[in-house]
């Protein structure tokens, strides 16, 4: 299978290990997992490749540069930062296949995980409507 034909995802966060299970579900589910440490390699890899699924660790603020949500609305993208807490973290979505979601509820981690099966649902479809189809599992 070519990798067009998968779910592209970029991992953004200090530590891969931080997305170990994350990571691993999708790639199960057919997804192709890449991971940035810092913005400066997040801004690179956007600019060579396409991704479906953003999951972010980090924000822009106070960095002088677009926030993610802004530069990525109306790509056919979809971007969830996590708020962390003491244990765990509750995923605030951002962009759904490239539309504004903001004021979305934040999602519990066992929320996310059926949100996350959503998602991917979501893409699987906007890529057959384009003439993409993707492989489910």
């Amino acid at each position: 299978m070519e990798n067009s034909s998968m779910i592209r995802v970029l991992l953004v966060g200090d530590s891969p290990q931080l997305f170990f299970r994350h990571q691993k579900y999708l790639e199960t589910n057919g997804c192709e997992c890449e991971f940035a440490e810092c913005e400066r390699v997040v801004w690179e890899m956007l600019g060579q490749r396409q991704f479906d699924l953003v999951l972010s660790l980090h924000t822009s603020r106070g960095t002088g540069r677009p926030n993610l949500a802004v530069l990525l609305g109306g790509s056919p993208i979809t971007l969830f930062y996590a708020l962390r807490l003491e244990v765990g973290c509750w995923w605030v979505p951002l962009l759904r296949l490239g539309e504004e979601c903001f004021g979305a509820p934040a999602l519990r981690p066992s929320e996310f995980a059926d949100a996350l099966d959503e998602v991917l649902k979501e893409i699987r479809a906007a890529a057959t409507r384009r003439g993409n189809p993707m492989r489910t599992t």
